[in-house]
């Protein structure tokens, strides 16, 4: 995800089946490979015409946790819009922006549950009420399956958000019950942050069937087909081992094609756009780029959608979001680069984005810059982009340490112990870059590369870690660099401002 350019100016300023069959056309030898071993949402919804969606998921669970089971926890990432929530999704700072027409509400409602075709006992639990709770009643041993049924209603709030509706456009980002990430012997239940983007789930197949009025038009993860009966269109959409699913509807949106390689790439914009072809260019350019620099995109879809957003765009498998309130160009560009390359950082290899955020973020973040110095013609200058890193990093610096007396320069917190945005963003976007060109100046361009390669090779369909991430860049540079990298983290390297 990346905020808006006004957001870094603050401190100069002060289908449906029952079983687990999964239909797929057009996909990779890959990803049918890895898609086999996983569990299978099948998702059947309907959305009216009044921001409500109601639906029953049928999840196809394998318990590949390496341990047995006698329960299962589920995020419910709507609870968190709800008017009593304790954890808001927005900051009294982007509340305004989250919310044009005023405060409004949504939610998630549970209303049945079934285990193998048996009704059965659920709670809701969680930190702010936002996690949903099933016991098996038995042990569900390691690599054995459970099918879980969920009918629930959902409720769209109106505003600019991952998850909501604002002018005729709906954003469904973390809008259904999925399964938290199980990890040290537990299941993960954070509940939605405002901050960064506290999510992490691992790799599963979707098989999604949305019933939604004709006037919209839809984008979406995986590969879909729509019918139309009466002023109704359903889309049976699939995907393969993608570790989330999100969809955007619009009654502006004229759609354009491409294709690099195996990928057909599409771009939404609105219908009065004037540049709609050159945003399509460019995202093509970027997937060709990170196609050939860091290793071959293996999904078969990337959709690129300009939408009502909060924040300059989002990320999601074979999608992402970037927000018509940007109104610089160079911005706009970048933002969409930046939300490409993170179809290699957190949407192939995927990492923890809540206690790792620098993971996804500062390689998405750097992967841009690399990105304007091999197309120069943009007029976005690499080398400009580090000087500007640099000097608004350590005006930051200096600003906080003149207010606070103190600076936290540490890159591996986890998003909830950021003060607020700016010092993550300052944090995990800006210091990425500075941390990325140290590495490039110390072994050079080539072997920083080629631990890119590496890293990417080696993690594609998993939650990588920092370890992992050590591992292939010492291994591709031929040098221990776990020490250069933990000085960064850890916040002990001092940056120093050159200009």
């Amino acid at each position: 995800m990346v905020k808006f350019k006004r957001f870094f100016c603050f401190l100069f300023s002060l289908f449906i089946l029952s079983g687990t069959l999964v239909l797929f056309t057009g996909c990779s030898t890959e990803v049918e490979k890895v898609s086999k071993s996983l569990s299978t949402y099948n998702i059947t919804a309907t959305l009216g015409t009044d921001m409500k969606i109601t639906g029953t998921e049928k999840i196809n669970y394998v318990n590949d946790t390496g341990t047995d089971l006698s329960e299962i926890y589920l995020h419910l990432y709507p609870r968190a819009f709800r008017e009593d929530a304790l954890i808001k999704p927005y900051t009294t700072l982007t509340m305004a922006s989250c919310f044009p027409n005023g405060i409004s509400y949504g939610d998630i409602e549970i209303s049945n549950v079934l285990l193998d075709g048996v009704k059965a006992d659920f709670s809701i639990t969680g930190s702010d009420e936002d996690i949903l709770l099933i016991k098996f009643g038995y042990s569900l041993a390691h690599k054995n399956t459970i099918i879980i049924q969920i009918e629930f209603t959902i409720t769209i709030p109106n505003c600019t958000h991952r998850f909501g509706f604002y002018e005729g456009s709906i954003n469904l980002g973390n809008w259904y019950p999925i399964v938290c990430n199980f990890s040290d012997g537990k299941f993960d239940t954070t509940p939605y942050y405002a901050t960064g983007d506290p999510f992490c789930s691992g790799v599963a197949n979707y098989n999604v069937s949305l019933t939604y009025p004709s006037d919209y038009i839809l984008a979406s993860t995986g590969d879909y087909t729509t019918t139309q009966s009466g002023d109704n269109t359903t889309a049976i959409i699939t995907a393969l081992a993608v570790r989330d699913f999100a969809m955007n509807l619009s009654e502006d949106s004229s759609k354009l094609t491409g294709k690099i390689g195996d990928t057909t790439i599409y771009y939404y914009g609105y219908n009065s756009d004037e540049k709609l072809q050159d945003y399509l260019k460019i995202s093509e350019k970027a997937v060709e780029y990170f196609n050939k620099t860091f290793g071959s995109y293996p999904y078969s879809t990337l959709s690129i959608v300009k939408t009502p957003f909060i924040y300059g765009g989002m990320e999601y498998p074979n999608i992402v979001f970037v927000s018509d309130a940007i109104d610089d160009e160079d911005e706009y560009l970048k933002v969409i680069v930046h939300e490409i390359a993170h179809q290699w950082w957190y949407a192939t290899v995927g990492n923890d984005e809540v206690n790792e955020a620098w993971l996804d973020e500062s390689l998405a973040e750097y992967s841009t810059a690399l990105f304007f110095e091999a197309y120069p013609d943009y007029g976005i200058s690499y080398s400009d982009l580090i000087k500007n890193a640099i000097s608004s990093y350590s005006l930051y610096v200096d600003v906080i340490e003149t207010i606070r007396g103190d600076v936290n320069t540490k890159m591996n917190l986890s998003i909830d112990k950021y003060q607020n945005d700016y010092e993550y963003s300052y944090m995990v976007y800006v210091k990425g870059v500075i941390m990325f060109d140290e590495l490039r100046n110390a072994v050079g361009k080539d072997r920083l590369i080629a631990g890119l390669k590496k890293y990417y090779s080696n993690n594609k369909f998993k939650i990588a870690t920092k370890s992992d991430f050590y591992e292939a860049f010492s291994s591709a540079c031929h040098k221990d660099l776990e020490n250069f990298f933990e000085g960064y983290l850890n916040g002990t390297t001092i940056i120093t401002n050159i200009n």
